[in-house]
């Protein structure tokens, strides 16, 4: 059964993640909502058409695309939306801020806007999350011949960690992040094999085009990425979402927030979990050996 918990999804993250897969006029409703400095929740769809300059169809199809079953439901999400938006901090230029927010304060005050900014990401993650579609990808990769992983820059955290996971239980995966590897391997794959690519925003040119080589030798493929309609989400076959909001970032000084991978890795654990049901007596014995084993490479006392 499919489950899918995108009701409780914050609008606007829909509506900056689907953006690129509306026309021209739905875009131009997009734009307008993400670019009010306070949406009017209680506008009529025939304002809001008029507002974007389009017609109330492109209304009813831009809150449709968005999950909405009508407009009503479109207008209360966003006027839920907004009342998270009053609660929220905005950043002056030049300050230091983590994901949008300012960092400002005292120590215990920034770690608190750290760890939230991370809950609200896992939270998010799990509000759009298909878990059909998590025990699906899960079942290839128990099958496979062979899983190979490409990821470059920050989403190798998230393939390091899965990884990690299943090489411990004894299945044959393989990571690759330079980008002469990535062709050489996505080169080589076979029709039994299942490569998984890792893209944040989903334009990593080595990642995408190493999904369509390999598609062209009949691999099965797999993106995790956070962007809707990016190029990666466009190639791969089976897809895995993580919420971030790239709009707050934007606005962000210093350093890129980990709250994206937080995310990831999180989803990771659930694929790692459900590949190790499928054959639970031998991979619990494989994790015991290799547990009892790495004893060796700990100091004692």
């Amino acid at each position: 059964m499919k489950t899918n918990h995108n009701n409780n999804s914050s609008v606007l993250l829909e509506i900056k993640s689907h953006y690129t897969q509306m026309n021209e006029a739905m875009q131009r409703i997009a734009d307008y909502i993400v670019s009010s400095d306070q949406y009017d929740v209680y506008i009529t769809a025939g304002e809001l058409a008029n507002q974007s300059n389009v017609s109330t169809a492109s209304v009813s199809r831009f809150v449709r695309l968005l999950g909405c079953r009508d407009f009503d439901e479109f207008r209360f999400k966003m006027l839920m939306e907004q009342k998270r938006q009053q609660e929220q901090k905005f950043t002056e230029d030049g300050m230091l801020s983590y994901n949008g927010e300012a960092i400002s304060g005292t120590a215990h005050d920034i770690c608190k806007v750290i760890f939230s900014k991370s809950i609200h990401e896992i939270e998010e993650t799990w509000n759009m999350v298909d878990v059909s579609q998590v025990e699906k990808i899960a079942n290839l990769l128990d099958k496979a011949r062979r899983i190979v992983v490409i990821a470059v820059g920050r989403s190798k955290l998230t393939a390091e960690a899965l990884f990690s996971r299943l090489y411990r239980i004894g299945y044959p995966i393989f990571i690759f992040s330079d980008s002469h590897e990535i062709v050489n391997i996505t080169s080589i794959m076979e029709e039994d094999d299942v490569l998984i690519a890792i893209s944040n925003f989903g334009k990593s040119k080595s990642i995408v085009e190493g999904v369509r080589r390999a598609k062209k030798r009949n691999v099965h493929t797999v993106g995790i990425t956070s962007v809707k309609g990016s190029p990666l989400s466009l190639s791969a076959e089976d897809l895995l979402y993580s919420a971030y909001d790239y709009s707050a970032d934007n606005s962000g000084k210093l350093y890129d927030p980990s709250s994206e991978n937080a995310a990831q890795l999180v989803l990771i654990d659930c694929l790692y979990m459900l590949v190790a049901r499928e054959n639970e007596k031998r991979n619990v014995a494989y994790f015991k050996t290799f547990s009892k084993e790495i004893e060796s490479e700990h100091i004692n006392k």
